[in-house]
């Protein structure tokens, strides 16, 4: 759909009276209320505001967008204004923001508004053009810009070959995936280089590489953090990188790209040439994200039975709640080991995954050691052997003969490939359960004597702060969630305390010292990623000086690790920060030892800053 399509006349203002952020919100919705897109324009203003509480959807260069979805909405639309003399928007690039765009979109229409997002984004990349559209002298004319803008880029797009291809992919959202992909694209006008890019975001693929594309390119960007289709890039010229690398380092690899660097990319042979510890990262990582709602919401009905547990016996509604949370928690293991067999070796590993998972799950075993209870380790080893075994089964099955291509992937693949892994399975799980259980026996040992209990939580504290999201974060939080399934629920509140920390301390920080952070705003939005344990809003500002603010969130997450051991807090879920501060035992003492890291964190940061300054 075009960006004219969504746009009315009615909902474009050129002269509005404005002077702050939340008067050019309520405007916006206004406009679009008044071209009948909304049913309930309070309702969707919640939607836009709690959108913009994440973070600002001022996206730099003078623009913003905010957006929400929501049943407020009728249908999807846009409403447009300009501010001429620019306006405090709390922007990415701490500039005046001069251009702006609301998108509506109704709840149920899919990624309507996040595909209209992209539009605009692309749109919006070219400074003639939002010049133009500031200078626009009417609304007729506004529009007319976007109308003969959008035709043409798409003549544009039927008649060039991209001397470079790139695709940007996230886990999660849309931020990531849509950042990087701007920032190649500017890079590629900034160096003069022609560039599409392909989108991987929540919405779907999105300005798809064609056949035709990849044939004519010098080589291809894949920025992902996820599995990205692969296959059709054979015999060209890869370029893999993080998807992060596509937003700090987009210029450096758009000329690689255009140089023809990279490697020969070959679909069979490539997995073995990555960097092995990266590749267990990105496998391991493509398990525990989709086991996450799974162990959220087990977790959750647990603390709700739990608060009944006097009726779970006699009252059928708390009966079948208990029924429910013993299938999810069985569901876990399998899940994890199947995707991650899936990330080695695509849909054929799925089935062996989730195989040899329901295996350590239910503890079967032909030897006569017990395995009461289930085993993260073995359920992680068991998605790595089933990914394993397809690949080798693969490249067995790329000898048979034409004739039986048909059904070695719908008959051949999945059968025999279950029955190695099961038959695998079945003769370690017993030795994988004994190595799981020596390591339970150690972390009950740690745990026994305060002194090394404390220091345990401050090591695993300290872990969430120091790389915010990155391997050394996910390691503690893994092995939090493995001490989690085996009923140990110490770890893991000392690692959510650990990562809330780091956003409390950023916000403080501003809400003491209005003038220590350029995007104060967002600084102080770090308090609902704090409360809700996301620790991605405070990585902007660590980034900026991470030899001031690094230091000062490691050690206050340290302390609150630390305490948290200390007044044996435990919770039985691996997420929902303190929304679910219900289920924490000792709840008190868990709030109060999160303010005072928070209050110490904030002091050390100020402190540093100081020290910093007179040196």
């Amino acid at each position: 759909m075009k960006i004219t399509e969504l746009l009315d006349i009615n909902s474009i203002d050129l002269n509005p009276q404005i002077s702050n952020k939340e008067e050019a919100i309520d405007h916006l919705v206004n406009l679009l209320d008044q071209s009948g897109k909304l049913n309930d324009k309070e309702i969707y203003k919640e939607s836009v505001l709690n959108r913009e509480a994440q973070s600002t959807t001022g996206i730099g260069d003078g623009v913003a967008i905010p957006h929400g979805q929501s049943e407020g909405v009728k249908t999807a639309g846009l409403s447009a204004m300009v501010v001429k003399e620019g306006l405090d928007f709390k922007s990415l690039d701490g500039q005046p923001t001069y251009l702006f765009f609301m998108i509506g979109a109704p709840k149920d229409s899919g990624g309507a508004h996040l595909q209209a997002l992209a539009q605009l984004s692309t749109l919006l990349m070219e400074e003639d053009f939002r010049n133009a559209l500031i200078n626009a002298s009417s609304k007729e004319e506004f529009l007319q810009l976007i109308d003969a803008k959008e035709n043409k880029k798409e003549e544009v797009k039927e008649v060039i070959h991209p001397a470079v291809l790139a695709v940007t992919a996230c886990p999660t959202g849309i931020a990531h995936t849509f950042m990087a992909a701007k920032a190649l694209q500017q890079a590629g006008e900034a160096l003069n280089i022609s560039i599409k890019v392909e989108t991987n975001g929540q919405e779907g693929v999105k300005n798809q590489l064609t056949q035709e594309d990849i044939e004519h390119c010098k080589a291809i960007i894949v920025a992902a953090d996820k599995k990205v289709e692969m296959a059709r890039f054979e015999g060209k010229k890869v370029i893999q990188v993080p998807v992060r690398d596509g937003i700090s380092k987009a210029q450096e690899l758009v000329e690689k790209a255009n140089n023809g660097d990279g490697e020969i990319y070959h679909h069979e042979e490539k997995k073995e040439k990555q960097n092995i510890i990266r590749l267990f990262y990105k496998h391991l990582m493509n398990g525990i994200s989709h086991a996450l709602p799974f162990l959220v919401t087990s977790g959750v009905l647990y603390g709700i039975l739990y608060l009944f547990k006097d009726q779970v016996l006699t009252n059928q509604l708390l009966i079948l709640t208990s029924n429910v949370q013993q299938l999810i928690s069985i569901m876990i293991i399998p899940i994890i080991s199947a995707y991650i067999a899936d990330s080695i070796a695509d849909r054929p590993g799925m089935l062996s995954g989730f195989a040899g998972g329901l295996i350590v799950c239910q503890g079967i075993s032909i030897t006569s050691i017990s395995t009461s209870s289930p085993s993260l380790l073995a359920g992680i080893i068991a998605g790595f052997l089933a990914g394993f075994v397809s690949l080798m089964l693969r490249k067995l099955f790329s000898y048979l003969p034409q004739c039986l291509k048909g059904i070695e992937a719908s008959l051949f693949h999945p059968i025999i490939s279950t029955i190695i892994v099961t038959l695998l399975m079945f003769y370690l799980n017993s030795y994988l359960y004994i190595g799981h259980t020596y390591i339970l026996n150690y972390v009950s040992l740690v745990e026994s004597q305060m002194s090394t209990k404390v220091l345990f939580g401050f090591v695993l504290g300290m872990m969430m702060a120091i790389d915010n999201g990155g391997p050394i974060n996910k390691t503690a939080y893994v092995f939090s969630i493995g001490m989690l399934m085996s009923y140990d629920y110490y770890p893991m509140a000392a690692v959510m305390a650990g990562g809330m920390i780091p956003p409390f301390v950023i916000a403080l920080t501003a809400t003491l010292f209005k003038d220590r952070f350029e995007v104060r705003n967002d600084a102080l939005m770090n308090y609902i990623n704090g409360i809700s344990f996301i620790s991605e809003g405070a990585i902007p500002f660590i980034q900026k000086e991470s030899q001031i603010i690094l230091p000062a969130c490691c050690l206050s997450a340290g302390l609150a690790g630390a305490l948290s051991m200390y007044f044996n807090c435990s919770i039985a879920s691996p997420h929902g920060g303190l929304f679910l501060i219900w289920m924490v035992q000792n709840p008190i003492s868990y709030l109060s030892l999160i303010v005072c890291s928070t209050l110490v964190g904030t002091i050390l940061l100020i402190l540093f800053t100081k020290l910093k300054k007179e040196s």
